[in-house]
């Protein structure tokens, strides 16, 4: 799961991580030891509201 510390004998294997749309697979490396799994994969996109905002005073 997303909250599952990374051990020192995960290095080197291919984790699928679930982004909560599809897994995601991670390759883990020494200094991803200790933290958590989810924190390697994004769960949300990014949009910004400024582009959209140019995007219809455009068409006017």
């Amino acid at each position: 799961s997303r909250a599952s510390s990374i051990l020192p004998a995960m290095v080197g294997h291919t984790i699928a991580i679930h982004n909560g749309k599809e897994h995601i697979p991670i390759y883990i490396t020494n200094p991803m030891v200790g933290r958590k799994l989810g924190e390697f994969v994004p769960t949300r996109h990014f949009t910004s509201y400024e582009s959209a905002r140019k995007d219809t005073k455009s068409r006017r």
